[in-house]
Order: C-alpha cells, then structure tokens, then sequence
C-alpha cells in the first residue's frame, strides 16, 4: 500500500524542482519586458489625404512598445513627401521616431529639408498625418534663391501648399538677409 501511494503521489502530485525553478521566471519576464525588435533597412509609404505619397526610409529601426502603441525609433532617416502634381519634399535626419497608430513622425537631429530648390535646415521637424501638415522648429535657417530666413518655427500645409513663418516670441522678429 505504501509503494502504490508513492508511485500515485509522483506520478499525480510530485512536480520537479527545475520546473519550480524555471517556470515563475519565464512569466515574470514576459510580463515585465517590453520586446525590441530591430529593423534594418526599414522602408513605410502611405497615401496622404490629397492623393498624394509619404515615404520613409531608415538604414536602422527599432519597434518599441509605449503605452500599447509602437514606436519605430529610426537612425539614418530618409522621407520623401510627394504630391498630387508630383512636387517632392524632401526630409533627411539622423534620428526620427514614427507612431505606427497615428502615421506621425518626429524628426530630430541634424534635419534637412529640400522643397522647391529651398533648403531649410533645423533641429526638430514634426509631420503631422491627420492634419497634413509639417513643423519645422528648433534654430531654423532657411536658405532660398532670394536670401536666408532665420526663425523660430515654420509650419507647412501640405494640403494648400500654405507656408507660415514665425517666432516664439511675438516681440521677436524673424531675420531676412537678402542675397543681393
């Protein structure tokens, strides 16, 4: 009787200690880890509301996971925004992070910007999706045919092709220095 009972109670009851061990870990980390996924070569293009095209490319990515949204963390960024008539904007940045739930990317980092053989250089560049809309903000200089523009932001619709250039400070001006 005994023998049966020691068999029963192995068989039915008795757990392994290296299952004690190992188990409790594995769901503990699971649970308490955000999972990295890295991406290279990451390429995303998605229509914009006026038929128009958002691509973006990165020599590297990251997917990080913030509040149940993902975020791709990308270095080496590449972005062209092209429109209905085929007029390109071009967006170039060391650093970008894209919000895969809302399609908006912040660009930081040594930010370039060619529209209409103007080259608009800065530290930070928000692309809005919803609205359609670009902010350039963060020691901008502005470069075009006519002389340079020193300001505080500029804000582009992409829908009107509306460009607004501005200060913080309303009582600051914006500087224009003239090529001629």
């Amino acid at each position: 009787m005994i023998t049966v009972t020691f068999f029963f109670y192995k068989k039915y009851f008795f757990v392994k200690e290296a299952e004690k061990i190992i188990s409790p870990k594995i769901n503990e980390d699971i649970g308490s880890k955000d999972i990295e996924n890295i991406i290279e070569k990451f390429k995303y293009e998605v229509q914009l509301i006026d038929n128009g095209n958002f691509e973006i490319n990165a020599k590297s990515s990251t997917i990080i996971n913030i509040d149940n949204i993902e975020i791709i963390s990308m270095n080496n960024v590449e972005a062209i925004i092209t429109d209905n008539k085929d007029r390109r904007i071009e967006i170039k940045s060391n650093e970008a992070n894209f919000n895969t739930e809302s399609n908006d990317v912040s660009f930081f980092g040594n930010v370039k910007v060619n529209y209409l053989k103007n080259l608009i250089l800065s530290n930070k560049l928000d692309f809005d999706y919803e609205y359609n809309t670009i902010t350039i903000y963060e020691n901008i200089v502005y470069k075009g045919n006519y002389g340079t523009i020193k300001a505080d932001n500029i804000k582009i619709d992409l829908t009107d092709k509306n460009m607004k250039i501005f200060m913080d400070n309303q009582n600051d001006k914006v500087k224009i220095i003239n090529n001629n």
